[in-house]
């Protein structure tokens, strides 16, 4: 079965559910015994728990409860159902509320296609040595007279969604390249602190990945107050994974150079091919994702993201007034 091309049903309690097929090579069943303590028996129940809790949760109206979706939060949250439960219903809401940075990511909406197309962001072809999933993203390649900030998150969601079916990319992970060498002040001032907080408290609570490494190529030096800000919203263990490289030729010296696009030190091809094959599973995958946006889950001010919210925006009016008192 192409898992691309299948569009799953949005049903919160099917008369019958998708079944767990599995395909797990024995080195990735042995990664997700050690790292998540997955085995058969742990991934039937956890599957099953997680599915009663969402058809008798009263607030979750439609979602999706196929094994290759449910497992982006257990996997992400080694098998804790109580932490699975919450990142799911985050995820949902945030869909709901943000979703000018998480719906339609289509690939035929000209503005996002052209993004892909100019070399923003792309998934690297090949895994590395431990099958971690390299996203590299370019500052360079972008038309700054032709973004704002909600097209650029949208571009990210969309390669999270893309690639957040793979099972070896939800055992072993994803490691973002960054390459800021022209990062400039214009881009910056395309997102605000209160914005700034809420990508950071949504990727940390509400996106299902295991990140496992950021890695910055050519960071200016008037970027790295802005750049300590944003680790600060993270968690320690986030903060931990975050690396510093001067120069591209740095950068591939730490990876190996079969995986990397010739532009970056590597021989893997052109950067070109990649947002080739890219764009061939966005087109395969766009039924799913445009199907994905009738999920839907009912936000109470009894909600633990409500509650999150208020607190955000709470927040969010400190980092607006300091903020603005730097500018003047």
């Amino acid at each position: 079965m192409d898992v691309d091309s299948v569009v799953y049903s949005n049903c919160k309690n099917p008369s019958k559910y998708e079944p767990y097929r599995c395909t797990l090579s024995d080195k990735l069943r042995k990664i997700a015994k050690a790292e998540l303590r997955e085995d058969d028996k742990i991934r039937e129940q956890a599957l099953a728990q997680m599915r009663e809790w969402i058809a008798k949760n009263p607030h979750i109206k439609k979602c999706r409860t196929d094994p290759l979706f449910l497992l982006r939060f257990l996997r992400t949250k080694k098998f804790s159902i109580t932490q699975s439960c919450e990142m799911l219903e985050k995820y949902l809401s945030i869909r709901q509320t943000y979703p000018k940075w998480f719906r339609n990511c289509d690939i035929e909406d000209p503005e996002l296609e052209a993004l892909i197309d100019g070399g923003y962001i792309v998934p690297i072809a090949q895994r590395d040595e431990n099958g971690q999933q390299l996203i590299l993203s370019v500052a360079a390649n972008l038309d700054l007279t032709r973004v704002n900030s909600a097209l650029l998150a949208r571009a990210h969601f969309l390669v999270q969604e893309v690639l957040a079916d793979d099972e070896e990319a939800q055992i072993c992970g994803y490691v973002q390249c960054i390459d800021e060498r022209q990062l400039s002040l214009k881009l910056m001032a395309l997102w605000s602190l209160v914005d700034i907080k809420k990508v950071a408290e949504s990727i940390q609570h509400g996106i299902p990945t295991r990140m496992r490494s950021f890695n910055f190529i050519g960071l200016p030096s008037s970027a790295v107050t802005l750049l300590e800000f944003c680790v600060s919203l993270l968690s320690d263990k986030l903060r931990k994974r975050f690396n510093l490289f001067r120069t591209v030729n740095d950068f591939s010296a730490k990876f190996n150079k079969r995986i990397l696009p010739n532009e970056y030190g590597g021989t893997a091809g052109p950067l070109s091919d990649m947002i080739a094959q890219f764009k061939e599973r966005c087109r395969a995958k766009r039924a799913q994702l445009l199907a994905m946006d009738e999920m839907h889950i009912e936000i109470t001010k009894s909600s633990s993201f409500y509650a999150d919210t208020c607190r955000g925006d709470l927040d969010s009016g400190m980092i607006g007034s300091f903020r603005k008192l730097e500018v003047d």
